[in-house]
């Protein structure tokens, strides 16, 4: 029986442990964080006045690295039109000259216009730059930067500015025993200073595990102590940990990246079904044409 709960959750970062599950299907999850689950990012602009020394492309390229982020209601109605294959627009005009002197644009400066292709008023929706101080480009005394950027939704494999997330990695879930008390106080400490994680500690004269969590199995301390520790992972318990980006929230990306797996595993095993179908017509047809 598969389990999940959540270990840890602060800011954008997420661990969870996932029990009855093989590093296999850990992976999967994993790829679908990174490369399926669809977001918000900058895919097309239209320049109208650039006197800036960057080329229009590199503009460009900039916005597109901005991360957006929207509220779940935003989100679902995009995504909502992302998979019934239209095409949905979140429209951005930036419009900034430096007059008196020199400035830097950051992308607080972007302006949310609306969006194009779902039946709702401009109100209903809110999309924004995860964070109002990157800089897109630094304008001299005099330059001007004037344009419309299109956002759509797309998913991590088609261009990382799509990821929702930036690092996935999971790992067993350690399981470290102590087999006896160190004889001494510096043998103790010597233990507590080999493990880079600070898994151990010393209390009222002995070793003792603080944070067994934190282990990444590195198994520096019982190669260097073995007659003391004894550090292994259990093969059927994994515990992951996920960093957003604030696209979405990282429970949401988790969801959704649930929900593509299960659609793909689900359409297989319907293919399947079907090419069996056909071979067991196929064969039966050939001993119909046998018997004559």
């Amino acid at each position: 029986m598969v389990r999940l709960s959540i270990l840890e959750k602060k800011g954008e970062r997420l661990v969870l442990l996932l029990e009855g599950v093989t590093p296999a299907l850990a992976n999967s999850i994993r790829r679908a964080l990174i490369a399926e689950v669809p977001t918000l990012a900058i895919d097309e602009v239209m320049i109208a006045e650039n006197t800036s020394v960057l080329w229009d492309e590199m503009v460009a390229h900039r916005l597109a690295l901005i991360p957006l982020k929207m509220d779940e209601k935003t989100y679902d109605a995009l995504l909502d039109c992302y998979e019934r294959g239209e095409d949905c627009s979140v429209i951005f005009s930036l419009d900034e000259e430096a007059v008196e002197r020199t400035r830097t644009v950051l992308s607080g400066r972007l302006r949310f216009e609306g969006v194009e292709g779902v039946a709702a008023p401009a109100e209903a929706f809110h999309v924004e730059p995860v964070s109002k101080n990157i800089p897109i480009l630094k304008l001299a005394r005099g330059q001007r930067i004037s344009l419309t950027a299109i956002a759509r939704m797309g998913v991590g494999r088609e261009h990382a500015k799509w990821q929702p997330v930036s690092a996935v990695g999971y790992k067993y879930k350690p399981i470290i025993r102590i087999l006896k008390n160190p004889e001494s106080e510096e043998v103790a400490a010597k233990i507590v200073e080999t493990c880079p994680r600070k898994v151990f500690g010393y209390r009222d004269g002995a070793l003792v595990i603080v944070n067994p969590l934190s282990c990444s199995l590195c198994r520096e301390c019982a190669e260097k102590f073995p007659e003391y520790i004894e550090v292994r992972g259990d093969p059927h318990m994994i515990i992951m940990s996920v960093e957003g980006l604030g696209m979405i929230p990282v429970e949401k990306a988790l969801l959704v990246a649930l929900d593509v797996l299960s659609k793909r595993v689900n359409g297989l095993v319907e293919k399947i079904r079907e090419e069996a179908l056909k071979a067991e017509m196929q064969l039966a047809a050939g001993e119909a044409l046998k018997r004559g």
